[in-house]
């Protein structure tokens, strides 16, 4: 029997341990790769798919909380791992203890961390973020030298690097470079006198290839600004730390890498009732489609309590045997209806792919309105993973 009668996600990873490659294999020497693993590995499943990036060349995990790390931590999982967004000083203790590093961008949560370190006699390594235009969090360029001689001066706190975050990278390089002015100003403020690295890696300074006009302004910091997009589109911008995400699962919005990327997700779902519905008919709730001609209609046991989004009724659509079938009427949260109207000798029990085949990720995300990070992070644990090696 299947065990996964209803509806179910099938994760590809020969074709992940092919993306990472190709990565990989644009990165110069002495540059550190981190997986953005946040939101479930974008909803690929957080500690699998960090087991499979550091058995394959991926030096650092990238995660958004304190709980997705702690998380990586309780799976076995020692390889450095990074908090990308603010925590509160109530969580220091957990981020000490489990050995997470931490963006700071305020001397009360650095007093924190360094309260929790001295008390747990550990270290606690802290990275500044620095605010070039995003908004969301971040010091401010001018403010980075003060803030950096403060955290330098309290007791158990490693400061261990520094990095920024483009809004547009894919889309906007006049922006994307004027991040990076600002940026580059930011590090004119940072001291020189950082401490070693602890992960041992070569220094910007002493690094043969990539080098950057403002390598050697924070001393022997990480230093790292580029997404996936901004790691594969200027290579000049990959310093000694990427932080890749998108790429790495092959959604490839950005046409990088030559096509060569491999989408490495499948959402799949079977068909659980079929009926014939007469011209006039009305489907789903309130009635926001009409049938225009008889039409046969498959319903789907997959809804947005599982994560599809309920944006795509009556605009997406799902590939049925190579087919399109429209997605009609509202979307339920438990179902949603397909027309199969054109499709030849569908039966109760097919496979259907919501995700796969010609519904990839960019088409649903164009067809919702949203970027395809949406479509593949909002899906439910709800539908089960299945690894294929």
């Amino acid at each position: 029997m299947n065990p996964f009668p209803r509806a179910w996600i099938e994760i590809d990873l020969p074709a992940f341990r092919h993306n990472l490659s190709l990565v990989r294999g644009v990165l110069p020497a002495g540059c550190l790769f981190a997986l953005v693993a946040k939101a479930d590995a974008y909803g690929h499943g957080l500690v699998p798919i960090a087991r499979e990036a550091v058995r394959h060349g991926v030096d650092w995990i990238a995660v958004a909380t304190v709980q997705e790390g702690i998380a990586l931590r309780d799976a076995g999982l020692r390889s450095p791992v990074i908090v990308l967004s603010p925590i509160l000083e109530i969580e220091a203790e957990q981020a000490v203890f489990y050995d997470l590093r931490i963006m700071v961008e305020r001397v009360e949560l650095g007093r924190a961390l360094s309260e929790a370190a001295v008390r747990q006699h550990r270290q606690a390594v802290v990275h500044l973020p620095v605010d070039t235009g995003v908004a969301r969090f971040g010091v401010l360029p001018e403010e980075v030298g003060g803030l950096l001689d403060q955290l330098r001066g309290l007791p158990g706190v490693v400061v261990e690097g520094i990095g920024t975050h483009f809004a547009d990278s894919g889309h906007d390089e006049p922006g994307t470079r004027e991040q990076m002015r600002l940026f580059a100003e930011a590090l004119q403020f940072a001291t020189t006198d950082a401490p070693t690295r602890r992960d041992g890696a070569e220094s910007p300074d002493e690094r043969e290839t990539n080098e950057w006009p403002w390598a050697g302004a924070a001393g022997r910091m990480m230093v790292h600004v580029a997404n996936s997009a901004g790691a594969l589109a200027y290579p000049d911008l990959q310093l000694n730390l990427v932080r890749v995400g998108i790429a790495a699962y092959g959604i490839d919005p950005y046409g990088m890498l030559g096509g060569q990327l491999r989408p490495i997700l499948s959402w799949k779902a079977r068909i659980m009732s079929l009926r014939e519905r007469p011209t006039g008919s009305r489907l789903s709730y309130s009635g926001t489609y009409t049938c225009t001609r008889p039409t046969r209609i498959a319903t789907l046991g997959i809804g947005y309590g599982d994560g599809y989004p309920r944006s795509l009724s009556n605009t997406g659509f799902v590939d049925l045997r190579g087919h399109r079938a429209p997605v009609v009427g509202l979307v339920c949260m438990d179902q949603l209806l397909i027309d199969v109207t054109d499709i030849p000798n569908v039966e109760i029990g097919d496979e259907v792919y919501l995700i796969g085949g010609e519904a990839t990720v960019a088409r649903l995300a164009e067809c919702a309105g949203t970027n395809v990070h949406e479509i593949v992070t909002r899906i439910m644990s709800r539908a089960p993973r299945r690894y294929k090696h």
